[in-house]
């Protein structure tokens, strides 16, 4: 069983609100929820979010679209993940920022397979995809143990921290792309930290957004010939677990 939880907050410090903003009719939040449901090898999905009385909106959001909401810490959002995660068991877990309502569905497909083939606990990310893929698969038994041995709020606040600390305690491994998905490899900043990326990805959405869905890959091409639109957020720095 493949779990994957959507980790969401109102707060933010660059840019309060974002995930509830609209794009296209819809909150950023639910066009990250629906791409989800498109990963083919994913059983469950749930937005997970903090007791804080600030996030009741996300709960209440997650009511109006009939979507499963778990409630944890608000700082130790790892613990949150865990305490989410027990109650179902699942052998893979997939964790999904909200920031990110481009990410893709065909990603998370490829990474699970790969890792439950090989029985990992950690697909590693290759450098090269673009900012704003927003996912990591890891195995519950992984989750488990970052969840033991994490001490530092660091590695507690940013989930898989821990890890990043101490690869040479998980079997990990990089999967190199298929020819269909080389796409990804895009040196574009496509995730949602400030009001210019909102403007970034509020313009592609209503460029591309065709039948409820906006085909990455068209939005790839495209930039690739057309980088005028990537003047909107290039002067954004990317924040990292490393460079904070």
């Amino acid at each position: 069983m493949n779990l994957l939880i959507i980790q969401a907050h109102i707060g933010s410090t660059r840019l309060p609100g974002k995930i509830m903003k609209n794009i296209c009719g819809k909150e950023v939040l639910l066009h990250v929820y629906e791409r989800c449901v498109k990963a083919k090898e994913v059983n469950k999905i749930i937005i997970a979010t903090s007791k804080n009385t600030k996030d009741d909106q996300i709960e209440k959001f997650c009511k109006k679209h009939n979507i499963e909401c778990f409630r944890g810490s608000e700082s130790d959002v790892l613990d949150r993940y865990y305490e989410c995660a027990k109650r179902y068991n699942p052998d893979y877990i997939v964790r999904v920022t909200s920031d990110c309502p481009l990410l893709e569905p065909k990603l998370i497909d490829y990474w699970i397979k790969n890792a439950v083939k090989d029985n990992i606990d950690f697909v590693e990310e290759e450098k090269e995809l673009f900012i704003g893929f927003g996912l990591d698969i890891f195995s519950y038994n992984a989750l488990e143990r970052m969840k033991n041995r994490a001490s530092e709020n660091k590695q507690k606040e940013h989930v898989v921290g821990y890890y990043y600390d101490n690869k040479n305690e998980f079997k990990h491994n990089k999967y190199l792309l298929e020819d269909e998905l080389k796409y990804l490899y895009r040196p574009y900043r496509l995730t949602l930290d400030t009001i210019e990326d909102f403007n970034l990805i509020k313009a592609i959405y209503e460029k591309f957004y065709e039948n409820d869905y906006v085909e990455l890959n068209k939005v790839m091409n495209f930039l690739d010939t057309d980088k005028s639109m990537l003047n909107i957020n290039n002067n954004v720095c990317q924040k990292n677990y490393f460079r904070e």
